[in-house]
């Protein structure tokens, strides 16, 4: 029988196996990778698989190996423009180990956290990849088991020990308030994140430890908020109506900042003249000439490299022992919203009209 005999419906492993002599056990393994089989025999089934367009069944590779050749990514919001960086970077580092990659949007809920997990498993990924960890760490981990293999980045996990690729949120910060505190802003306002992600928790942190030390004589006022544009409006307009505006606005994020650049082109400021503003995550848009927003690098794409490498290796250790971890270092890019260096003068004067909370 000839190979155009083979072509006549979709090839499966056994005619793979027929048109090159062999049986469908070294078909399998050639597929696989496997050492134990001869040259000329994996020769003559490669040769095969590319004549009839042979493509192995995920399903059925799943159901031997135990795992499908997929990688799930947990992020938090999909419209934040840090997640979509951070999933291209996993997702070309998946694909260059052989793994596809399945997203899932949780919106920092547990409960839609779980119902990821559980679809993840019903279709047996590899591992998993948390970007969005906060109040569900120890379910998720408890969820999966010793079935999955879970590495945490972006947000450091509750769980110790566990696997995780962070930026150093804290040491950045420091770096940041003190590139301010350098350019003489003596009253500096902190838009925090939510208590239960790490990052916001290690950069409030760092925040807190530059203006408390170096006898810097510099005012830190925070106000409370989330990962979003609107805190940090809310924060520009309570500071303006409640009490003295900061010379000097750090968002927890880039998206913050650039909700605290809009609100101050509202009250008709401008950036760096009247208040310098900066961010944390470094997305590309703030990159841009229009923004030119400084903020803090954590360099994204390395994150995502190292994550997938990370989960790689513990999916070829048979042990999958927890605790492996890597911090990468934050740099302080700096840019247009924050080169004005304030006189003596501007040091003293007040700003909005009244008196602000302050740490």
């Amino acid at each position: 029988m000839t190979l155009r005999n083979f072509k006549s419906s979709a090839p499966t492993m056994h005619s793979v196996a027929e048109a090159a002599g062999v049986s469908v056990s070294t078909v399998s393994r050639v597929v696989r990778g496997h050492v134990d089989v001869g040259e000329a025999s994996r020769a003559r089934v490669q040769a095969v698989i590319e004549e009839l367009g042979y493509r192995p069944s995920p399903i059925a590779r799943a159901l031997v190996s135990g795992h499908s050749m997929t990688i799930g990514l947990l992020v938090s919001d999909i419209a934040n423009p840090f997640y979509p960086q951070l999933a291209k970077s996993v997702e070309r580092a998946a694909r260059k180990h052989g793994y596809a990659l399945v997203i899932c949007n949780t919106e920092d809920d547990p409960r839609e956290t779980k119902k990821h997990v559980e679809m993840l498993e019903d279709l047996r990924v590899g591992g998993i990849v948390q970007a969005s960890g906060g109040a569900d760490d120890q379910a998720l981990l408890k969820q999966v088991r010793d079935r999955v293999p879970v590495v945490f980045t972006n947000r450091r996990p509750s769980v110790e020990p566990s696997n995780y690729v962070v930026a150093d949120n804290a040491g950045g910060a420091v770096a940041l308030t003190e590139h301010l505190l350098e350019q003489g802003h003596l009253r500096i306002g902190f838009v925090a994140g939510p208590e239960f992600a790490s990052n916001a928790a290690e950069r409030l942190k760092g925040f807190r430890s530059a203006i408390e030390s170096r006898e810097s004589r510099g005012q830190g006022l925070l106000h409370a908020g989330s990962f979003s544009m609107e805190s940090g409006r809310i924060a520009v307009q309570d500071w303006w109506d409640e009490g003295r505006l900061p010379t000097a606005i750090i968002g927890v994020n880039d998206l913050v900042a650039v909700g605290v650049l809009e609100q101050l082109m509202i009250l008709g400021l401008k950036v760096p003249d009247d208040v310098a503003v900066a961010g944390f995550d470094d997305i590309e848009l703030v990159g841009s000439k229009l923004l030119s927003l400084t903020s803090v690098r954590q360099d994204i794409e390395q994150m995502g490299i190292e994550a997938v490498k990370m989960l790689v290796r513990l999916l070829h250790s048979e042990s999958r022992v927890a605790g492996v971890r890597k911090i990468i270092r934050a740099q302080v890019i700096v840019r247009g919203s924050t080169s004005y260096r304030l006189t003596a003068l501007d040091q003293i004067r007040p700003r909005g009209r009244g008196v602000g909370s302050q740490l």
